[in-house]
């Protein structure tokens, strides 16, 4: 799909947010409008010849909320402009976030749902994590899903799908895809649910190489109890591309216990897909700031792990939160094998009414394996911020941030700290 047709089917989402917020009697609506200025030791984030950098940046966020008997809406976009004083990148204009608007036309038989997400992806993760080294992947989605009730037990659910995807830069991964899914689910009691599940999908590259055929078929088992809730999806799936086969097992598992203050949440998948598609709309993993948007087109297996934690009760006054990422890449022709281990950590403070403060704790470690002879390389990353409200929607934001880098490669480590003040308004 060319850049055209992409632009008219973001429009065509855009198009139903106007009417719903023109319709809709109730909306939850929040706009925030923030200006900051922000200096850097090392722009470019090299280990000679440092250069500094004085980043002035402004900020739009957008939120909508909104549910009815037909309509179930989630906005959430921000624009972000950056300009660079000494130039040691070119300014910048993105806009990112999601938007989910499922429409049911029909009571309990026909609905339909327009999906897009933007995301801020690194192009290449074996360099450096900069401005120039990133691009804006967008994908937007819209399908129609049937429900049939055969009995008070059973449910049908039948859709189809289209889906564009688009990068800024990266043309030779814009791709469409055409998908069909069928799922029958059966309530074995009050608490829990049991599934089959087959999926297809065709991806077509605008480039015209790397098209392929996606298939997966899995069993399904989900419960909600009191405290503890999860569900697990295992099968197999393939991707056929041309005369190349690749194929394996399938498996999505999610489990959040929910204790009172504080609360746990595992989340596991293992599966097949392509350069372009990635983890789809909605990424799986939420700490997934370097996914690789990739050069070239592919079909690989990743497996990611992750585990979070949050706390309200460690102090009266405060939240405590952690993460703990694991994620394998392994791709069927590109030399581009890798595993990545995440941790990060939180924790705020409420000082007093007015103020907050926040610290930060990040660990990355990026191993190459196979025949990907790139450099491995870790990196530290610790952050202060001190939050002033000022008035109830006017807020100012003084932070501190220290990041450290640390490669195989002679010329790859690095060392940058980085301090701001932003001013924030919420309508």
């Amino acid at each position: 799909m060319n850049s055209r047709k992409s632009k008219a089917l973001n429009a065509s989402l855009l198009v139903a947010l106007l009417a719903l917020s023109m319709q809709a009697s109730a909306l939850e609506r929040t706009l925030e409008f923030a200006a900051g200025l922000e200096h850097t030791s090392n722009a470019l984030k090299t280990s000679t010849g440092e250069r500094s950098e004085l980043e002035q940046q402004a900020t739009a966020a957008f939120g909508l909320n909104h549910e009815s008997t037909s309509v179930i809406a989630e906005i959430d976009y921000i624009a972000r402009f950056t300009a660079y004083d000494q130039n040691t990148q070119s300014d910048q204009t993105e806009v990112t976030g999601d938007a989910s608007i499922v429409y049911e036309q029909i009571d309990d038989l026909l609905s339909w749902t327009f999906e897009n997400s933007r995301r801020n992806l690194i192009r290449d993760r074996a360099l450096a994590n900069i401005q120039s080294n990133r691009e804006i992947r967008s994908i937007s989605t819209i399908g129609p899903e049937l429900t049939l009730r055969p009995s008070a037990s059973d449910a049908i659910y039948a859709g189809l799908s289209y889906s564009d995807t688009t990068y800024g830069d990266s043309d030779q991964q814009d791709s469409a895809n055409t998908g069909a899914s069928i799922s029958w689910q059966h309530s074995l009691s009050e608490v829990d649910v049991a599934s089959v599940n087959v999926n297809y999908q065709d991806v077509k590259f605008d480039a015209g190489l790397g098209d392929n055929q996606y298939y997966r078929a899995t069993l399904g088992y989900s419960a909600s109890l009191a405290k503890l809730s999860y569900s697990v999806d295992a099968g197999y799936n393939q991707s056929q591309r041309g005369s190349d086969n690749a194929s394996g097992g399938y498996f999505r598992g999610e489990s959040i216990y929910s204790g009172g203050s504080s609360d746990w949440r595992l989340a596991v998948l293992h599966e097949l897909t392509d350069t372009s598609r990635g983890g789809g709309i909605g990424d799986f993993i939420d700490l997934d700031d370097f996914y690789s948007s990739a050069l070239e087109v592919d079909i690989f297996e990743r497996t990611n792990l992750e585990l979070e934690y949050n706390n309200s009760t460690l102090c009266r006054a405060c939240l405590f939160s952690a993460v703990v990422l694991i994620e394998s890449e392994d791709y069927e022709e590109l030399e581009n094998d890798s595993d990545e281990y995440a941790f990060g950590t939180s924790l705020t403070y409420q000082m007093s009414r007015l103020l907050s403060a926040g610290v930060e704790l990040g660990y990355r470690d990026f191993r190459f394996k196979n025949n990907n002879a790139r450099d491995d390389y870790n990196m530290i990353n610790v952050g202060l911020a001190i939050n002033q409200s000022v008035t109830r929607r006017f807020s100012v934001v003084y932070s501190l941030a220290y990041e450290q880098g640390d490669s195989t490669a002679a010329t790859g480590d690095y060392d940058e700290l980085r301090g701001g003040i932003w001013m924030i308004y919420v309508f």
